[in-house]
Parts: C-alpha cells; structure tokens; sequence
C-alpha cells in the first residue's frame, strides 16, 4: 500500500506541473533566425545597439570560430567572418566602451586536455573591424565563464576546469592587466554552467552543477565582492542555461537539469524572470522553440533576445526570440 500512494503521488505531481500556468505571460517576438542553421554553446553580449555572437559547434558538430552581429533596427544578421581565435565553444564575451572584450572557452572535440583549455584574450573594435592580442587569462578555468564588463574593466567569474571554481578574474582595459580576486566563502557555491546578468548596479548569479544542481541565486555587489543570498531559482536547480536582465526583471532562459530518466535528468523547455525590487520569481511559460540548454541571450535598449543553442537531441537552434518587458 505505501508502495501504491507513493506511485499515486508521483502521477499526480507529474500531472500537477503539466497543468500549470504561467504566472505571468511576457509579450514575446519572433525575430529573424540566424541564417546558418544556428549553434550551440556560442558566447553573445550587446555592444551599441546591437547582439554579437561568437563561436560555438554547428548542427554538425564542428567548433566555430566567426563572428555575427544582430541589428534590431532592421531584425537582420551580418556575418562578420571569421576571426583570428581557434575555433571554441564555451568562451565568454563582453562590451565595453565600443569594444568587445572575448576569449577562453575550450577547443578539444573528443578526450580532455589542458592544451584545450584556452586562455587567450581580444579586443575587437567593430568601427574598424581590427582586432588585438591582449594578456592571457591568468588560470585555466576558462570554460563557460560568465562576463561583464564594470567602469573599466570586464569581469570573468566561476569557469570550469578540471573541477568546480569560485574564481572571481578582473581584466583592467587601461593596464592589459588581470587581477584574481582573493578567496571569499560568502560566495556562491562553486560550480560549473551557472548563470548570471548586470542590471541596475548589481550582478545577479546563480544556478550551476556542483555534483549535485543548484538553485542558489545571489546579488553581488562587485565593487566589495558582497554576496547577499536571495530568493532561490524554482524547481530542482539548472546548469547551462542562458540570462540576461531587462528593464525591470532578469531573465533565465531553458537550460538543463543532470541527472538520467531515473533521476529527474532533463532539458527545460520553461523560462522565468526575477524581480530584483520584490526578491521574487515568476514562470513565464514555455520557450517557443520547446527545450534547450547552451543558448544564448543579450539585452539591447531594456529588450531581451533569447535562442539559438540545443535540444534534447543535441539538434541545433537557429531561432532567436525578444521578450518586450
């Protein structure tokens, strides 16, 4: 009998989440897909009005190594070609005063090696299409970093190496300089794949695997390294998802829970938003693309644009959606 209402509970909680509702519906706008056919765990950031994205594997599984630029004006993609970096996925990317600061990310398709570990670092200046060298990365956790870019430096935090990190790197523009921020326990957990967005003064960050996944969810105020815990990411805690923050609220976009069937393993299909003003989370729904992890987004003008990356079946996505508040 305990075996039975257990497997009742089960079917209805199972039922119960199918039936749910958003408790709020964003007005959302299909934009132009990306013409080749889309990409997995490519790196994006907003610089000037437009959506870069760089990198990643295509539907066939080979590394990239070019460059695209999104213009909203005109809901049209550039290719830009490629660039001078080795193909990657995983790198990280960030805009700065007219400038994209990227590297890192991983180049290696089949067994680990810490020569694919890459360390490298650019600056490419869109006016004039010309790009430079700058000083390496002062570690090898160099995958799936998260950036930002603050007064005059860009921020490279929590990438995966051959283990889970805490790392908080700061790259200062004027110097060419990085700086590895000393140890502080009040940060979040360490992990790989979490995610985070600047908005409004604060860098929000949370989510990631750290043997198990996380839920965890914090607003850190950079400038004194200040971690304060908030409210908890809904559910049983992602990895690999995408964020970015609008006007008033943060974004967190698909992403995947680890695990196999027997352990709840899966990729969303859901997306939610924060509120930084009410410590508080909203569902907003299915993507409309259905399930992925290794996606992208950015925000251009308190507008936030979301897809590309993978589905359940490793199929890639060229879709890319604005959420409009």
């Amino acid at each position: 009998m305990k075996v039975e209402r257990y497997i009742v509970f089960l079917l209805a909680a199972v039922l119960i989440g199918c039936q749910r509702e958003p408790s709020v519906t964003p007005d959302v706008q299909r934009c132009t897909p990306m013409p080749d056919g889309g990409r997995a765990s490519a790196c994006a950031c907003a610089l000037d009005g437009k959506g870069y994205v760089f990198g990643g594997r295509d539907s066939k599984g080979e590394f990239l190594n070019d460059l695209w630029v999104y213009d909203p004006s005109h809901d049209s993609w550039t290719d830009l070609g490629p660039t001078p970096l080795t193909a990657r996925v995983n790198a990280t990317m960030a805009g700065h005063e007219s400038k994209l600061y990227m590297g890192l990310g991983y180049s290696a398709k089949k067994a680990y090696q810490d020569s694919a570990y890459l360390q490298d670092w650019w600056e490419y200046t869109p006016a004039t299409s010309t790009w430079k060298r700058l000083t390496d990365y002062p570690n090898t956790y160099t995958i799936a970093a998260t950036s930002f870019a603050w007064e005059d430096g860009v921020f490279a935090l929590y990438a995966f190496w051959q283990g889970f990190s805490q790392y908080v790197c700061r790259y200062d523009i004027p110097s060419d300089t990085w700086s590895v921020w000393p140890d502080n326990h009040d940060r979040a957990l360490s992990n790989a794949g979490g995610r985070g967005a600047w908005h409004k003064g604060w860098f929000y960050f949370g989510g990631g695997y750290n043997t198990h996944n996380l839920n965890q969810w914090y607003a850190v105020d950079i400038t004194r390294d200040e971690w304060v815990r908030r409210a908890s990411i809904p559910g049983k805690g992602r990895e690999f998802g995408a964020c970015a923050a609008g006007m008033d609220h943060v974004y967190l976009f698909g992403g995947r829970h680890f695990g196999g069937d027997m352990t709840g393993g899966e990729v969303f299909d859901s997306y939610l938003r924060y509120s930084p003003d009410k410590d508080g989370w909203e569902w907003c729904g299915t993507m409309p693309f259905g399930r992925a992890e290794n996606l992208i987004a950015f925000s251009i003008d308190g507008r936030v644009y979301f897809g590309l990356g993978e589905n359940e079946k490793g199929e890639t996505i060229a879709e890319v959606w604005r959420v409009e508040n």
